[in-house]
């Protein structure tokens, strides 16, 4: 089969592999498609601690079960898959934080993932991911984003964005145009976007963002001042790993205001100097989100399939596996919004 494999940091190969087994318990997918993350991209330049090479990458990932060993599925199915790999068993299994599994493996990290026209999925055993049967009306590349979507909606049930909420996502990629989207559905009565390019705040404007300012203007805090009548945010949600909390962000949240961590960040950004008393007397909640839970990847796949989140709008790009480096390119470069494999 035809694989885009990493094997070393800095060298992706276009390579042909065996076709993977169908597993005991499991099953083989035909990929039809898989989306590029800037974690692929990320992990591509700079490697990742949970990659064992070489590894074929691509977590977001739907396609055909091509073989079945399992009762759950048959040949032909249509199928989503939530990448990652749990136990059920551990404490945080037990509490549905599958996403905190203490065995935890994930497709396209620590097992070969979706750049492939093949790949084996584990649904039944000690460590197993799971499938969504995927809607004949909800395309292949549509169903691609329900990963993302699903870690937005973690991220956006620990801090409880709700209705009348003043939400500020910092960062216009693809994961930022979900949130937003996301908290209009949950009712926040008003969305604002931080972003610093240029091509991205006018694509943010198209998809109906409440108000899109420039953080690195020097009159980004009066801004989004003005733009909360002075009263200040109710959640701000770091959709971007080049941007770190700091005091001008605690200087903008309204008493009860809540914090969402959710793009990691590197060294430079990411160690945080907090006035405890702030937190205590404004009642401030900081927490960080980290991928999602299966149960959360499947209500993401039904959002997509009820048509209450326009994800086609996000796709910008298509790439065949041949010419994923342009896809990769594309994605690191930010020419693209979201591009996606057909493969």
């Amino acid at each position: 089969m035809k694989t885009a494999i990493l094997t070393e940091p800095g060298n992706l190969e276009l390579r042909e592999a065996p076709t993977p087994n169908c597993p005991a318990g499991g099953v083989l997918i035909k990929v039809k498609a898989c989306g590029i993350c800037s974690a692929d991209v990320k992990m591509i330049s700079q490697g990742h601690k949970a990659l064992i090479y070489p590894r074929i990458l691509g977590h977001e990932i739907a396609g055909i079960v091509a073989m079945s060993r399992t009762k759950h599925f048959k040949e032909g199915d249509r199928v989503q898959v939530a990448p990652g790999l749990s136990c059920q068993t551990c404490f945080q299994c037990r509490r549905g934080a599958d996403n905190q599994c203490e065995n935890r493996e994930i497709l396209g990290f620590t097992r070969d993932g979706g750049f492939a026209d093949y790949l084996s999925v584990p649904i039944e055993g000690s460590l197993a991911a799971m499938l969504n049967p995927l809607p004949e009306h909800v395309s292949y590349v549509d169903a691609t984003l329900a990963e993302p979507l699903a870690c937005c909606i973690n991220a956006q049930e620990k801090i409880n964005i709700a209705i009348k909420d003043t939400v500020l996502i910092v960062g216009a990629g693809p994961l930022g145009i979900l949130h937003a989207g996301l908290a209009r559905m949950r009712g926040a009565e008003k969305i604002l976007i931080a972003e610093v390019e240029d091509h991205r705040r006018r694509t943010a404007k198209t998809l109906g963002v409440c108000q899109v300012l420039d953080p690195s203007g020097e009159h980004f805090f009066q801004a989004v001042m003005d733009a909360t009548d002075q009263r200040g945010v109710d959640a701000i949600i770091f959709a971007c790993s080049e941007c770190g909390l700091d005091q001008i962000f605690f200087k903008m949240l309204a008493p009860g205001g809540r914090i969402s961590l959710f793009s990691g960040t590197p060294d430079r950004l990411s160690r945080l100097q907090l006035d405890s008393n702030l937190i205590h007397y404004y009642e401030f909640l900081i927490t960080g989100a980290y991928g999602c839970t299966a149960a959360q990847n499947r209500q993401a796949l039904n959002m997509i399939a009820s048509f209450q989140l326009p994800v086609q709008k996000i796709i910008t790009h298509r790439v065949s596996l041949d010419n994923i480096h342009q896809g990769l390119e594309n994605t690191r470069s930010k020419k693209a919004l979201k591009s996606i494999v057909e493969v």
